[in-house]
């Protein structure tokens, strides 16, 4: 944190102009460095969370993060297509999956139910990977409303780009035959050859 604060004292030096933005996901977390991996900003002891409309001052831009300052001055990382700036066309990231299923339920940060729905083949951004094995996946849908919100759906209504579940089982089918074919044939053969 005392970085972010040398940061912040060191550009204030240099008198370059604010740039307020406003936030557009549903609710979102600050972190210490640009990274989803980082540890998050605390203030006293709870990961601070921002909400939409909150009004931020960017620091600076690095990657897809921005070193932004509350109005409280708390300082930190945001991802910065959850950020909606001033005299802009909205920025939304480059969505790498899609909805699976009609109907599919959008849980929030701490996995409860939530009134919103999507449907099959409504975009969605993975900011958190992909694991088929989990029973939850971490998400970003943009609502009817423009904005995003960050939340969780279940892993079975979600197909990430360049993976098709029909195409898993397939594979899976033909190793798994594949296997019992050769398997067949080299019992055959071993059978073949101790009659010699």
């Amino acid at each position: 944190m005392n970085f972010l604060l040398a940061v912040l004292g060191l550009l204030s030096c240099f008198a370059i102009s604010p740039v307020n933005v406003t936030v557009n996901a549903n609710s979102c977390y600050l972190y210490q460095e640009p990274s989803f991996e980082s540890e998050k900003v605390y203030v006293d002891e709870e990961a601070f969370v921002l909400n939409h409309g909150d009004t931020l001052t960017i620091i600076e831009e690095k990657d897809n993060f921005a070193l932004v300052q509350t109005i409280d001055n708390t300082i930190g990382y945001v991802y910065k297509f959850y950020l909606a700036y001033p005299d802009d066309y909205q920025i939304y990231p480059t969505f790498n999956a899609s909805v699976r299923n009609n109907n599919s339920i959008i849980y929030n940060l701490e996995k409860e139910k939530t009134t919103y729905t999507a449907n099959a083949g409504d975009k969605i951004f993975l900011f958190e990977g992909y694991d088929a094995d989990s029973e939850f996946t971490a998400i970003q849908i943009v609502l009817e409303n423009g904005s995003l919100y960050n939340g969780y759906m279940l892993t079975k209504d979600v197909s990430p780009n360049g993976i098709s579940a029909s195409l898993i089982v397939g594979i899976t089918i033909i190793c798994a035959v594949a296997t019992i074919i050769l398997s067949l044939l080299f019992i055959k053969k071993k059978k073949t050859g101790s009659k010699h």
